[in-house]
């Protein structure tokens, strides 16, 4: 049997400088409350949200530790009984980032990369069923940054 040819496509993140490519095989849902949301044939589900929120504690390296950590809490304590798999802090293209991954009580996976621009946050979150290789959404996560300057 021959694998069917996919392809890639950047999509650019409403009202934000950042974009985030996927394969064709995830077509678009509905969002009426966030800025975009995808599902892949496995039944991952996709979301990106924005919140008008001030991060200029994330761009200082004296406070940046402190106030990722107090994000990461606030991700672990809004999904009931998560245990958090992988965390790390870092930048993409300039904008200080906060990658996270969680297991839920049912045993899917929730890969979360958070972009800390100064003036709001954008949240890309990956469900990813149980039994499911969380490969994929790790790399989808890797590729939401804002674009390089030139």
């Amino acid at each position: 049997m021959v694998a069917p040819i996919v392809l890639a496509i950047l999509i650019a993140i409403p009202n934000t400088k950042a974009t985030l490519e996927l394969d064709s095989a995830w077509t678009a849902r509905p969002a009426p409350t966030i800025v975009l949301a995808y599902q892949a044939p496995s039944g991952a589900l996709l979301a990106v949200t924005r919140a008008q929120v001030p991060n200029a504690d994330a761009w200082r390296s004296k406070t940046r530790d402190a106030y990722v950590a107090e994000v990461e809490r606030g991700a672990i304590a809004s999904v009931r009984g998560a245990t958090r798999l992988s965390h790390r802090v870092g930048e993409a293209n300039g904008v200080p980032v906060l990658d996270l991954e969680l297991r839920r009580a049912d045993g899917a996976t929730l890969v979360l990369r958070y972009l800390l621009f100064r003036t709001y946050a954008l949240a890309l979150a990956i469900e990813v069923p149980r039994g499911t290789d969380a490969a994929s959404a790790r790399a989808i996560a890797a590729s939401f940054a804002p674009p390089a300057s030139s």
